[in-house]
């Protein structure tokens, strides 16, 4: 809650979609949010806003690229805005500029290094509104970065990194395709014995069998975790920085596994 014990509204752009519906659903949980579903199907978003016990007052009909967005974003008072209308992959940064020209925090799920790493051009912005801006809140670099942070200070010497990630889902949404796809044959800036060289994406591919135990399939909340954790931090009164940036250094593992507490889903050290 705010100093007033006035609940904060956050609005999820995609709020009825594979990883939208499941953050809204956490989100509505806590009564410090008050949770609206967004999205330019309002038939399909009055529809999640139902399934989840929401009032249909609080589905939403936005178009992400409408030139008053931010006027928009105004209007409905929204203190917090999570993006997980992707695939981010060509994207610009509208929805993130009318977040800071309405005065809310922003929070997205790119997984596209570009994306992620250019939402520093924003940073003078953000920190001049005071806001937090982030994008990558997702399992990279998000987790991924948590993960590094929990158990570097339990090495030596690190010498090498290796991230697997496996879809949770038999059939991912449409934008987890068509984000994973996008980089097919594409050249890719990657790190090498310590100096940067260029691979093409899916060559080079290896086969991996993840060790029991698994677990049910929960795997699709992971990517939503994090957006989960900041939101709740915000509503909670928690300051997080000011300015732009990607989502690294922001949540712990220990917050991000605290989000999805009552689902199968936990930390396995071998």
């Amino acid at each position: 809650m705010t100093a007033d014990n006035v609940a904060q509204t956050v609005l999820v752009l995609g709020g009825y979609g594979f990883f939208g519906h499941r953050i809204c659903a956490a989100l509505a949980r806590n009564p410090a949010l008050r949770v609206l579903i967004a999205g330019r199907d309002i038939t399909r978003a009055t529809t999640a806003a139902r399934s989840l016990g929401l009032p249909p007052e609080q589905a939403v009909c936005l178009n992400a690229q409408a030139p008053d967005l931010a006027n928009y974003l105004r209007r409905l008072q929204v203190d917090i805005l999570i993006h997980t209308a992707g695939p981010f992959q060509g994207q610009d940064y509208t929805v993130a500029r009318a977040a800071i020209d309405a005065g809310c925090h922003y929070i997205d799920l790119a997984d596209g290094r570009e994306f992620v790493a250019g939402i520093t051009a924003l940073d003078v912005a953000a920190k001049e509104h005071g806001l937090t801006i982030t994008s990558g809140a997702s399992s990279v670099p998000a987790l991924s970065s948590a993960v590094v942070d929990r158990y570097l200070p339990e090495f030596e010497r690190l010498d090498a990194i290796r991230i697997g990630i496996s879809s949770g889902a038999r059939a991912p949404g449409l934008a987890t395709v068509r984000g994973v796809f996008s980089y097919a044959g594409k050249p890719v800036r990657v790190l090498q014995d310590g100096s940067w060289a260029t691979a093409f994406g899916w060559r080079g591919l290896e086969r991996h069998q993840f060790p029991s135990p698994l677990g049910r399939n929960h795997g699709p909340f992971i990517p939503c975790g994090a957006s989960i954790v900041l939101a709740n931090k915000i509503a909670d009164g928690v300051k997080l920085p000011a300015g732009a940036m990607p989502c690294m250094g922001l949540l712990s593992v220990a917050e991000y596994i605290d989000a999805l507490r009552g689902l199968d889903v936990k930390e396995v050290i071998e």
